[in-house]
This record gives C-alpha cells, sequence and structure tokens, in this order.
C-alpha cells in the first residue's frame, strides 16, 4: 500500500492547511479580531504535524496503489478537518462543532449550524471560503485522476488533459491533476473575483463569492443574500454557478487551446436540463409573468451545480430535492448524483423498454458496455437517504425537514435545508448525535459509492 508515500501526501496536505491559514490570520490581525491568534496556533500545529508526516516518509516510496491513494483521500476529507477545526474551536465552538463546520466547508456542503454564527467574523467568513475552494479543487482532482473510468462512471468520457500513468500507482495522476486544474480552477475564480467587483459588490465579499460560487459552495456574506448586492451580482453569480457544474476536463481542454474532440454530451445534457428544470420552476410557480423565467433558470442552475442559492419565488420544495439530487458534471465542483449516471441509466431503460416492445429485434451494439459501478453507486446512494431519512426522522423531525436535510447532506446541497420548514436554524436544529451522522453523509457524499463498500470490506484492506 505504500505507507511512506500515504505519509509524504498527508505532509502535503497538512502543509496546504497551515499555508491557507495564514490568510484569516492576516485578515484577523488586520481588522483586530481577537481570533488572530487561533488561526495562527491552527497554522503552527499543521505545520508541526506535517513536518513530523514528512519525517515519517523519508525512505524508499514504492507506487501507491488503489487502497494507497484511498487512504489518502479518507484523510484529506476526515482527518484534515480535525487540523482546520483548530480556529473555530479556540473561540467560540466546541470542538465537535468547529469539526462539523470545517467539513461542511470542505466538501463544499456550505449549510451551517448558524447562518449568524458564519457571518459574525470576517476572517471566519475567510477561512469557511477557503476550505470551500480547496474542497472543490480536491473534488476535481480526485474525479478526475481516480473516480472517472468506466468501471466506476459505466461509460468513457472526455479524457482529462494529463496522464493518469499506469494502474499500480495512483498518487502520481491525482498529482498531476491537481497541478492541471489548479492554474485553470485559479484563473476561473480571478475572473469572477473580477466580475463581482465590476458588479459593485465590495471587495472582500466579491472574493468569498468568487471562491465559493466557482467551487459550488453557495456562500453569501450577506445576511439579505444576493438581494443585498443587486441585480449585477446575482448575474455574474448564475453565470459563475453554470461553470462550477460544468465538465472542467472540458473547461481545461479549451483554456489549453485543443484542438482535439471537445464535444461532450454530459455538458450539453446539464445545459438543457437547467433550462427544462427552470422552465419547470416557473409553471409551477405559477408562470404568470414570462420576465419571471430568468430567476427560476438561476435557480435551476443554483440546484444543479448544488450552490443552493434561491432568488426570487421559492420553487416547490420536492422538486428542488430531485434537482439536487441530479447534480452537475461528473468532473466538476457540483456534488449530487452527477448527470453522466443519469445518462447511462436513461440509455439502459432505453434499450429495455425497446426490448419489451419488440422482443425478437435487433438494435445494434448495446451503447454501455460497462454500467455496473453506475448501479452500484445508484443502489448504495439510495440505501444511504433512505439511512438518513430514518436517522433523522427518529430523532423527532418532521418528514419534510428530515428528507430536505438528508438530501442536503448527501448531495452537498447544505442551504436547501433554510427551506424547509423548521430548518431556519441551519444543522443546529439536530442534535449532537445526529450531527455526527450528517458528517458522515457529507463526507460520503464526496466518495464513490464502490469506495464506501470497499471501506468495510475486510478483504479489501488486507495486505
Amino acid at each position: 500500500m505504500g505507507l511512506t508515500s500515504i505519509f509524504r501526501g498527508f505532509s502535503a496536505l497538512l502543509l496546504v492547511l497551515a499555508f491557507a491559514m495564514l490568510g484569516p490570520f492576516i485578515v484577523a490581525l488586520i481588522g483586530g479580531e481577537e481570533q488572530a491568534g487561533a488561526y495562527l496556533f491552527g497554522a503552527l500545529a499543521s505545520l508541526f504535524a506535517g513536518g513530523g508526516a514528512f519525517a515519517a516518509s523519508i525512505g524508499r516510496r514504492p507506487a501507491t496503489d488503489f487502497r494507497g491513494v484511498l487512504v489518502i483521500i479518507l484523510l484529506w476529507w476526515a482527518v484534515i478537518p480535525a487540523f482546520a477545526a483548530i480556529p473555530f474551536a479556540m473561540q467560540s465552538l466546541s470542538y465537535s462543532h468547529a469539526y462539523f463546520e470545517v467539513v461542511a466547508a470542505l466538501t463544499t456542503t456550505g449549510g451551517w449550524l448558524s447562518p449568524t454564527e458564519a457571518l459574525s467574523s470576517q476572517a471566519g467568513i475567510l477561512w469557511r471560503a477557503e476550505l470551500q475552494w480547496l474542497g472543490g479543487l480536491a473534488s476535481l482532482a480526485i474525479a478526475a485522476a481516480i473516480f472517472i473510468r468506466p468501471a466506476f462512471i459505466g461509460i468513457d468520457t472526455l479524457l482529462p488533459p494529463f496522464s493518469r500513468g499506469e494502474r499500480a500507482s495512483f498518487l502520481r495522476p491525482l498529482r498531476n491533476a491537481v497541478e492541471v486544474f489548479f492554474s485553470v480552477y485559479a484563473i476561473i475564480t480571478f475572473v469572477a473575483f473580477c466580475s463581482f467587483a465590476i458588479a459593485g459588490v465590495p471587495a472582500f465579499d466579491s472574493m468569498i463569492m468568487a471562491m465559493s460560487a466557482v467551487a459550488s459552495g453557495g456562500f453569501v456574506p450577506n445576511e439579505q443574500g444576493l438581494t443585498g448586492y443587486g441585480s449585477g451580482a446575482t448575474f455574474v453569480m448564475f453565470i459563475f454557478m453554470l461553470i462550477s457544474g460544468a465538465n472542467f476536463v472540458l473547461i481545461a481542454r479549451l483554456m489549453r487551446g485543443s484542438k482535439g474532440r471537445v464535444k461532450d454530451v454530459e455538458t450539453l445534457a446539464y445545459f438543457m436540463i437547467a433550462i427544462f428544470v427552470g422552465i419547470l420552476f416557473w409553471v409551477l410557480s405559477g408562470a404568470g409573468n414570462v420576465m419571471l423565467v430568468g430567476s427560476q433558470i438561476f435557480n435551476a442552475v443554483s440546484l444543479l451545480s448544488t450552490n443552493g442559492v434561491i432568488v426570487g419565488e421559492t420553487p416547490p420544495l420536492a422538486v428542488m430535492m430531485v434537482t439536487a439530487i441530479i447534480g452537475g458534471a461528473a468532473v466538476s465542483t457540483a456534488g449530487g448524483f452527477k448527470i453522466l449516471r443519469w445518462l447511462v441509466i436513461m440509455r439502459r431503460a432505453r434499450e429495455e423498454i425497446r426490448r419489451l416492445i419488440i422482443p425478437n429485434g435487433v438494435f445494434g451494439q448495446r451503447r454501455v458496455a460497462n454500467e455496473f459501478g453506475v448501479w452500484i453507486h445508484f443502489l448504495v446512494f439510495t440505501f444511504l437517504l433512505a439511512v438518513l431519512l430514518a436517522a433523522l426522522s427518529i430523532g423527532g423531525n418532521s418528514f419534510d425537514l428530515a428528507a430536505t436535510t438528508a438530501v442536503a447532506a448527501l448531495s452537498n446541497t447544505g442551504p436547501l435545508i433554510y427551506f424547509a420548514e423548521g430548518g431556519a436554524n441551519g444543522f443546529s436544529t439536530f442534535s449532537e448525535p445526529l450531527q455526527w451522522v450528517l458528517v458522515v453523509a457529507m463526507i460520503l457524499g464526496r466518495l464513490e459509492a464502490a469506495v464506501a463498500l470497499a471501506l468495510i470490506n475486510r478483504a479489501f484492506w488486507r495486505f
């Protein structure tokens, strides 16, 4: 499995985290906030732990197999938050609540224990946005380097613009993915920042919304939401939420001037679904004024990209949940089930319906060659959603709140909880044991179902 390589990877993750903490530390220091020392201590603790992990990695580093890279991925989603939570834990939150906040940010879920608490400090706002941005980049790299293969996704898709190497070494393609997507991701974020600033949004708020929108986090640092910035900011948010749910392999190829094949059926389906769902929202909202179609298409894109920011009239809750479950492209910062998997399922359904109508018909070669991974993901996703719903309902919560929260956590669309009756206070509505259940759900929302099953398979971990 390559323990020295795992320690080296863990060391790199901690060093990135320590560097990222300098941002909120400087903001707190300039703003005269008492929390500045907490961020400095967190950075030093991460730096010290990273140095220890680096020392443990000295020696021969064998190729990292799938088990090894899976350990690194789990360290990122589950252990790195333990260090990232230090600044919050040294302030007004208990450690368990601080850990919850950090996981909600890192998985780009974006729902908080308390919306008011999340906006109480500029340093805290920046730390949440930075974690969302880092989580979005990690989601892109992990998907493109590890999970977007026929075994997981069912069919071939656009090949990423980097080498994925041999199957015996999974760490190198993960590093290549980070290097390739970082520049694309950073450029889009910078353009988003400039666009928000041109639209009249204050510089600090522009930075926060740029990082969050591109990462599909849905974090707006204003108690009034987007309406506090005007229509220009809403339009800019729409554009970059749309980008966040699109296929970043396609975006990277276009930005690199690729002259090869860049046609992507998944991104086309994403745009078409956004328009269809937007019109459906408009019809369900009364279909009175045609000028309101635009705001409902905004809402459709927001939910498909799992940002969860809603403007205008709120669509029916049930349809909102289904839209969030659909999700965005496979290699995007969006959560959800992913559109590419739905395309595989729809193609299989079409083939089976044809065979039911004409049993002896000849329809040519099967369009879907490897769909086992898709059905495994569908079954596990559905099962986890049902378990979450049952657990939250048993906790004494209403069915609507339990269902909305389950979808919000598993699809990483945290702001969705605010639209359920009784969810105005965020995830603090639930008891601490249920909050830990939601933490697990948010992390599983960022993992492949086959990976989730491997976690409880003893044979998989045998050396």
